[in-house]
């Protein structure tokens, strides 16, 4: 989290973790170079590879328009407003007044005893106004939100199941989520 000047009008700009495009790009490679190259190995002796390189430059240029929406990631606030801006652009802009409450959980990986946070700014009427996931903000910067922020914060003790969340706080859990968690996957 950065902060900029010392004033009561300063801005706090929360940024992704760094490793994201990194980690995506390492996954990414690691799933396409050899399929790839098999694909290349099998076209050219028919002369279809111009077909290969056109889905090959496809996927490249989509992996280039994500790693700069991720860059472009960030969550600001300044005195009076909180802006979040998503991995497609679409910025979202609420008043600091508006929120209410903060639940801040630890929630279970799927298949896993691995936890990652997950910070939810609430409304007076309990409704998510902001939903921030570990996976993709690190933990030091959403509890430098928190204190920013100034609200009060629900902190469950243990790490919870996205079951036990949707059982716990159903507004807080997104509808398919919810069916998907009834049934245990």
């Amino acid at each position: 989290m950065m902060c900029a000047g010392n004033d009561p009008g300063e801005t706090h700009v929360l940024r992704p973790r760094r490793t994201l495009v990194t980690r995506a790009i390492i996954a990414a490679s690691a799933l396409l170079v050899p399929l790839f190259i098999v694909l290349y190995w099998l076209a050219i002796p028919r002369n279809t590879w111009i077909f290969v390189a056109a889905v090959q430059l496809g996927l490249t240029a989509l992996g280039a328009i994500g790693a700069f929406g991720v860059r472009r990631m960030s969550v600001t606030i300044t005195a009076h407003k909180l802006n979040s801006r998503n991995l497609l652009g679409h910025m979202t802009t609420f008043g600091r007044s508006d929120i209410a409450t903060a639940v801040f959980v630890d929630l279970y990986q799927s298949g896993t005893l691995d936890s990652l946070p997950h910070l939810y700014l609430l409304d007076s009427a309990g409704d998510v106004l902001l939903r921030l996931r570990g996976q993709i903000w690190p933990r030091s910067a959403l509890e430098n939100m928190i204190d920013t922020l100034g609200v009060s914060v629900a902190r469950p003790p243990d790490p919870l199941t996205m079951a036990e969340l949707a059982r716990l706080r159903p507004k807080l859990v997104r509808q398919w989520a919810r069916r998907t968690a009834r049934l245990g996957v």
